[in-house]
Protein backbone atom coordinates (compact mmCIF):
# COMPACT_ATOMS: atom_id res chain seq x y z
CA UNK A 1 0.00 0.00 0.00
CA UNK A 2 1.45 3.33 -1.00
CA UNK A 3 0.75 6.56 0.74
CA UNK A 4 0.35 9.77 -1.09
CA UNK A 5 1.20 13.17 0.25
CA UNK A 6 -0.37 16.22 -1.26
CA UNK A 7 1.16 19.65 -0.76
CA UNK A 8 -0.91 22.62 -1.65
CA UNK A 9 0.83 25.96 -2.10
CA UNK A 10 -1.03 29.20 -2.31
CA UNK A 11 0.91 30.88 -5.06
CA UNK A 12 -0.66 34.24 -4.30
CA UNK A 13 0.85 34.17 -0.77
CA UNK A 14 4.28 33.15 -2.05
CA UNK A 15 4.17 35.82 -4.75
CA UNK A 16 3.19 38.44 -2.17
CA UNK A 17 6.11 37.48 0.10
CA UNK A 18 8.55 37.61 -2.82
CA UNK A 19 7.19 41.00 -3.91
CA UNK A 20 7.57 42.31 -0.34
CA UNK A 21 11.15 41.01 -0.15
CA UNK A 22 11.98 42.62 -3.47
CA UNK A 23 10.55 45.93 -2.24
CA UNK A 24 12.44 45.84 1.07
CA UNK A 25 15.73 44.84 -0.55
CA UNK A 26 15.48 47.24 -3.48
CA UNK A 27 17.65 50.34 -3.44
CA UNK A 28 14.58 52.43 -2.52
CA UNK A 29 13.61 50.00 0.25
CA UNK A 30 17.16 50.19 1.60
CA UNK A 31 17.06 53.99 1.47
CA UNK A 32 13.82 53.94 3.48
CA UNK A 33 15.44 51.62 6.05
CA UNK A 34 18.53 53.82 6.35
CA UNK A 35 16.39 56.97 6.70
CA UNK A 36 13.91 55.54 9.21
CA UNK A 37 16.17 53.27 11.29
CA UNK A 38 19.90 53.83 10.87
CA UNK A 39 19.99 57.64 10.77
CA UNK A 40 18.04 58.02 14.04
CA UNK A 41 20.17 55.29 15.65
CA UNK A 42 23.41 57.09 14.76
CA UNK A 43 22.01 60.38 16.03
CA UNK A 44 20.99 58.75 19.32
CA UNK A 45 24.44 57.15 19.69
CA UNK A 46 26.13 60.48 19.02
CA UNK A 47 23.94 62.25 21.58
CA UNK A 48 24.81 59.64 24.20
CA UNK A 49 28.51 60.00 23.32
CA UNK A 50 28.37 63.73 24.08
CA UNK A 51 26.26 63.25 27.22
CA UNK A 52 28.66 60.62 28.59
CA UNK A 53 31.83 62.32 27.33
CA UNK A 54 32.83 59.28 25.28
CA UNK A 55 31.64 55.70 24.85
CA UNK A 56 32.61 52.17 23.83
CA UNK A 57 33.52 53.38 20.33
CA UNK A 58 35.82 56.33 21.04
CA UNK A 59 36.73 55.66 24.66
CA UNK A 60 36.35 58.09 27.54
CA UNK A 61 37.34 61.60 26.51
CA UNK A 62 40.45 62.95 28.22
CA UNK A 63 39.81 65.62 30.85
CA UNK A 64 40.46 69.23 29.90
CA UNK A 65 43.85 70.71 30.69
CA UNK A 66 44.05 73.41 33.39
CA UNK A 67 44.81 76.05 30.73
CA UNK A 68 41.62 75.14 28.86
CA UNK A 69 39.65 75.20 32.10
CA UNK A 70 40.94 78.71 32.83
CA UNK A 71 39.89 79.90 29.33
CA UNK A 72 36.46 78.36 29.78
CA UNK A 73 36.00 79.95 33.21
CA UNK A 74 36.23 83.35 31.47
CA UNK A 75 34.10 82.26 28.49
CA UNK A 76 30.95 84.15 27.49
CA UNK A 77 29.28 80.76 26.97
CA UNK A 78 27.30 79.38 29.91
CA UNK A 79 29.55 76.39 30.55
CA UNK A 80 31.60 75.13 33.44
CA UNK A 81 35.39 75.14 33.35
CA UNK A 82 35.81 71.36 33.14
CA UNK A 83 32.49 69.99 31.81
CA UNK A 84 30.98 69.39 29.39
CA UNK A 85 33.95 68.25 27.32
CA UNK A 86 33.85 68.88 23.55
CA UNK A 87 31.30 71.63 23.96
CA UNK A 88 31.97 75.32 24.01
CA UNK A 89 29.56 77.00 21.61
CA UNK A 90 27.57 73.82 20.86
CA UNK A 91 28.35 74.01 17.13
CA UNK A 92 30.25 70.70 17.00
CA UNK A 93 27.68 68.79 19.05
CA UNK A 94 24.79 70.23 17.05
CA UNK A 95 26.44 69.21 13.77
CA UNK A 96 27.09 65.65 14.96
CA UNK A 97 23.83 65.03 16.83
CA UNK A 98 21.29 67.28 15.09
CA UNK A 99 22.93 67.53 11.65
CA UNK A 100 20.69 64.91 10.07
CA UNK A 101 21.71 62.32 7.50
CA UNK A 102 21.37 61.66 3.81
CA UNK A 103 20.40 58.30 2.38
CA UNK A 104 20.28 57.79 -1.36
CA UNK A 105 20.18 54.95 -3.88
CA UNK A 106 23.44 54.00 -5.51
CA UNK A 107 23.21 51.32 -8.17
CA UNK A 108 21.48 48.32 -6.60
CA UNK A 109 22.46 49.49 -3.11
CA UNK A 110 21.96 52.47 -0.86
CA UNK A 111 24.37 54.80 0.91
CA UNK A 112 23.98 56.76 4.12
CA UNK A 113 26.02 59.88 4.85
CA UNK A 114 26.18 60.84 8.50
CA UNK A 115 26.17 63.66 9.52
CA UNK A 116 24.16 64.98 6.63
CA UNK A 117 26.50 67.78 5.58
CA UNK A 118 30.24 68.30 5.32
CA UNK A 119 31.75 70.64 7.89
CA UNK A 120 33.36 73.85 6.66
CA UNK A 121 35.38 76.70 8.14
CA UNK A 122 35.76 76.72 11.92
CA UNK A 123 33.51 73.67 12.24
CA UNK A 124 35.84 71.66 10.01
CA UNK A 125 38.75 72.64 12.25
CA UNK A 126 36.77 71.57 15.33
CA UNK A 127 35.94 68.19 13.78
CA UNK A 128 39.57 67.56 12.79
CA UNK A 129 40.79 68.51 16.27
CA UNK A 130 38.16 66.36 18.01
CA UNK A 131 38.86 63.33 15.81
CA UNK A 132 42.68 63.52 15.67
CA UNK A 133 43.88 66.07 18.19
CA UNK A 134 46.16 68.99 17.33
CA UNK A 135 49.91 68.84 17.86
CA UNK A 136 50.30 72.62 17.47
CA UNK A 137 47.98 73.37 20.41
CA UNK A 138 48.84 70.19 22.33
CA UNK A 139 45.20 69.10 22.17
CA UNK A 140 44.49 65.38 22.52
CA UNK A 141 41.93 63.63 20.35
CA UNK A 142 38.43 63.37 21.75
CA UNK A 143 36.64 61.71 18.81
CA UNK A 144 32.98 62.48 18.23
CA UNK A 145 32.38 60.19 15.22
CA UNK A 146 32.87 56.45 15.05
CA UNK A 147 31.30 53.01 14.82
CA UNK A 148 32.27 49.63 16.19
CA UNK A 149 31.18 45.99 16.14
CA UNK A 150 28.24 46.70 18.47
CA UNK A 151 26.88 49.11 15.89
CA UNK A 152 27.34 46.50 13.17
CA UNK A 153 25.48 43.91 15.27
CA UNK A 154 22.66 46.41 15.82
CA UNK A 155 22.50 47.08 12.08
CA UNK A 156 22.39 43.36 11.22
CA UNK A 157 19.64 42.72 13.79
CA UNK A 158 17.60 45.72 12.59
CA UNK A 159 17.94 44.71 8.94
CA UNK A 160 17.01 41.12 9.79
CA UNK A 161 13.89 42.32 11.61
CA UNK A 162 13.02 44.51 8.63
CA UNK A 163 13.33 41.56 6.21
CA UNK A 164 11.39 39.22 8.52
CA UNK A 165 8.59 41.76 8.86
CA UNK A 166 8.28 41.89 5.08
CA UNK A 167 7.66 38.14 4.97
CA UNK A 168 4.51 38.29 7.09
CA UNK A 169 1.32 38.05 5.10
Amino acid sequence: MTSQVFIQIETISVERIIANLMRVLSEHGLVAFLEAEVGPYLSRRAGERFANEGDDVVGTWAPLRPATQAIRAESPYAIGPDHPINRRSGELENWVVQGGWNAYPEGYMATLEYPGSLPTGDLLDKVKTAQSGDVATNTVARPVLGLNENDMLWFIAAMTANVEASMVL
